[in-house]
């Protein structure tokens, strides 16, 4: 790579694209048993209600489509509550609301604005409470458009949508309840493969004449990617423990080798520090690199069908890489991180005991009220960007729902439902998230109207509703535009079954007409009310990284010149730190902007600085202690160079002079000289 090119895959590698996850494809995310339960719930209820003649288990299906999607994945204990919340609150909603709609239009329409916005706000408790939050209020803008004449009736609509709802949640207890540990099989296979990547990429990664692009490139994809991958771990497995219980060897082989996963991430760093240092050319670093991706590709597979990793092909694979490395005679400073890094395969391979950690010590039971209002309490106010935005919904989804009902159109609620689904917290999200769901929809309706051509009985669109329901929620998080345009002829046909006669071609174009102008009307409200720009966060989330980063330094140095233990923790938060601030990045770049933003120019520096820093203080984690004398000096290194990653102290003092030991002096010149990178702007930011 030249430095020509670098601009051009820097909006590629690092991660920062100018667009967004539309075109991303992760064939990872494909699953089976996700399309044969919605296969089942929704299918299998409407040909139940074809053959039975009973019209209403439509709303049976709608009511289990609705919650198949309120699944955010994972272990049963995330996936079941927001499950069950859903069937019973939107049972109590679609009576309800049709029942006051019946009675009350007027009345209806702004206690649906009060209620959408609760729906809106349930994203502060996580991925769970924005699935069903926001399909509760899908359900409340079809209630409004299904109004019930009587109380008895409203019943009867509500327990046929619960019933739905229960039977997809009694499925999702019967398919994933044979593999409990699955899901967080699964997770730790992904961090493999991510770990994988990272070292074959850097295997083949090369110095740059005019720099560390190049590195700067591998840093911000592949250590975004695998911190990443290793907190999606770390979740999935702490929800399945809770559930199942620690005291199992199963458990603890799931802990230790997430604890080992995040140390041999951490000696990769450091590795990858070195020889962007160095510069220099190591075939044996570079074969050992590959190997490592080599084997850490192979132990996926592994890892997600719960087969042993102590087998003969993995063991000999190790011993040829501690024989690549040993043999060599290459430069000393890649020796050390590349023996950690091996040291880690050995334990994945033995599920030893990985140091300071255990299966009790990753589990902290959760405190229900504190889960339950803590977030509440810290989002009540205007400084809150999931209030504004649930102010916003309730703003923008009263004047929709009246002008709907003024409307009188059958399908008039897709541009309620297309303006919740669309509006986003951030307006980079919201104009994305519309272009996805308009181009989506109408290569959908497309679809919709040509199976319409070839189906006409309830039986035939039953049986036309199993591969569709099937092949749509198996690939549903493969891609969002490619599920978007395999929702709308299921959403299409199921519509048929609860208003047959409805012309297919007439119902398509009536969910592209509505559907373009909802995400018209939530991108302009998202510029109107409380706009939400990322650069006006951005500032805060530098402060945050170089604050963590700062932290990480503390902690390396400790464990340098003192007895405290490595700094896993601070690293880990530093990685973190630089993933949010990379996200910012990201954010503000699909907004509009100036291409000279002097704010914007100076996070991007000042994130490849940190994610040097880190680098450095993972290969000073992996020094060997040095003598008394030298810790002294270091000491002095650790406050000065803390002082330096203070943006609120003015005037940092001088840095000490060098310790007198080469391999640390270089680390210290190094961090020194990111530290003038990052604070350069922080200092004339705070001038200003």
């Amino acid at each position: 790579m030249t430095p020509a090119d670098a601009p051009s895959r820097l909006t590629d590698r690092a991660g920062l694209p100018l667009t967004g996850g539309s075109l991303a494809l992760n064939f990872r995310a494909v699953s089976l048993l996700e399309g044969i339960r919605a296969a089942i719930a929704v299918a299998g209820t409407l040909a139940a209600g074809a053959l039975l003649d009973q019209p209403q288990l439509a709303l049976a299906a709608l009511g289990a489509l609705l919650a198949c999607f309120t699944d955010p994945g994972g272990a049963l204990p995330a996936r079941l509550p927001p499950m069950l919340i859903f069937g019973v609150a939107g049972a109590i909603c679609l009576g309800g609301f049709g029942l006051l709609d019946g009675a009350s239009p007027l009345l209806a329409i702004p206690v649906a604005g009060l209620t959408i916005f609760c729906c809106s706000l349930a994203r502060i408790y996580g991925q769970g409470g924005l699935l069903t939050g926001n399909l509760l209020a899908v359900t409340i803008v079809l209630a409004l458009d299904m109004p019930t004449g009587s109380p008895v009736a409203a019943l009867h609509a509500a327990f046929g949508f619960w019933a739905g709802a229960a039977e997809a949640a009694i499925l999702t207890l019967a398919l994933w309840r044979i593999r409990p540990f699955g899901p967080a099989r699964a997770a730790l296979a992904d961090a493999a493969l991510a770990l994988a990547e990272l070292a074959r990429d850097l295997a083949e990664r090369e110095a740059d004449a005019g720099g560390e692009t190049g590195f700067d490139l591998h840093a911000r994809g592949h250590r975004r990617a695998v911190r990443e991958a290793i907190e999606r771990a770390r979740a999935v497995t702490q929800a399945t423990l809770r559930r199942r219980g620690v005291a199992s060897q199963r458990a603890n082989a799931l802990v230790l080798r997430l604890a080992t996963f995040d140390q041999l991430f951490g000696a990769l760093i450091a590795l990858g520090e070195e020889m962007a240092a160095r510069g220099a050319d190591d075939p044996a670093a570079r074969r050992a690199l590959a190997g490592i991706g080599d084997l850490l590709g192979a132990m996926a597979p592994e890892l997600e069908a719960g087969r042993t990793l102590d087998t003969a092909p993995l063991r000999a694979g190790l011993e040829a890489l501690r024989g690549t490395v040993s043999s060599a005679k290459g430069d000393p400073a890649l020796r050390r991180p590349l023996a950690a890094a091996l040291d880690r395969l050995s334990v994945l391979i033995t599920v030893s005991n990985a140091p300071g950690v255990t299966a009790a010590d990753e589990i902290v039971p959760p405190d229900l009220m504190a889960t339950i209002l803590g977030p509440l309490r810290s989002n009540l106010s205007l400084a809150s960007v999931p209030l504004r935005h649930a102010l916003r919904s309730m703003l923008v989804a009263i004047p929709a729902l009246a002008f709907v009902a003024w409307l009188g159109n059958p399908f008039g609620h897709w541009l309620a439902i297309t303006v919740i689904l669309v509006l986003q917290p951030h307006f980079s999200a919201t104009w994305i998230r519309a272009i996805e769901r308009v181009g989506g929809t109408a290569a959908g309706g497309l679809v919709a109207a040509a199976i319409g051509l070839l189906v006409h009985t309830r039986l035939e669109l039953a049986v036309a509703m199993v591969p569709l329901t099937l092949f749509a929620f198996a690939v549903r998080g493969v891609n969002y535009s490619a599920w978007v345009v395999l929702l709308t002829p299921m959403i299409v046909l199921l519509i048929e079954q609860i208003d047959p006669g409805a012309n297919q071609w007439v119902v398509a174009a009536s969910r592209v007409g509505f559907t373009l102008a909802g995400g018209i009307l939530a991108v302009a409200a998202n510029l109107v009310l409380w706009p939400s720009f990322e650069g006006n966060r951005l500032g805060a989330a530098r402060r945050d990284a170089i604050a963590a980063h700062r932290a990480y330094l503390v902690a390396a140095f400790a464990h340098l010149t003192a007895d405290a233990p490595p700094p896993e923790a601070a690293r880990r938060q530093a990685g973190l730190a630089s993933n949010n601030l990379e996200a910012s990045i990201a954010r503000v770049m699909m907004e509009p902007h100036r291409d000279d933003d002097p704010l914007l120019r100076a996070a991007i520096v000042t994130d490849a600085a940190l994610r040097r820093t880190a680098g450095r203080l993972a290969a000073l984690a992996l020094e060997p202690r040095p003598e008394a004398a030298a810790r002294a000096g270091c000491r002095a290194w650790a406050e000065a160079l803390a002082a330096w990653f203070d943006p609120d102290l003015p005037d940092p003092p001088p840095l000490p002079p060098p310790v007198g030991l080469p391999a640390i002096d270089d680390g210290l010149a190094r961090l020194a000289r990111q530290a003038e990178l990052v604070r350069e702007p922080v200092t004339s930011e705070t001038i200003a």
